[in-house]
């Protein structure tokens, strides 16, 4: 997932804004732990 949220940013923010939508908090994690591995992980993303 991590890899697809790279290539297409895009397809992540329709993602996010469709979970958020739907309230599903334990979908709403995985999905940020799958784009912060894809921002180059906590200590990248914590930098930026």
């Amino acid at each position: 997932m991590a890899e697809i949220f790279r290539e297409d940013p895009g397809y992540a923010i329709e993602l996010l804004n469709s979970i958020l939508e739907d309230g599903d908090q334990a979908e709403l994690l995985i999905a940020l732990r799958q784009m912060v591995e894809a921002l180059g992980g906590v200590g990248q993303v914590a930098q930026q």
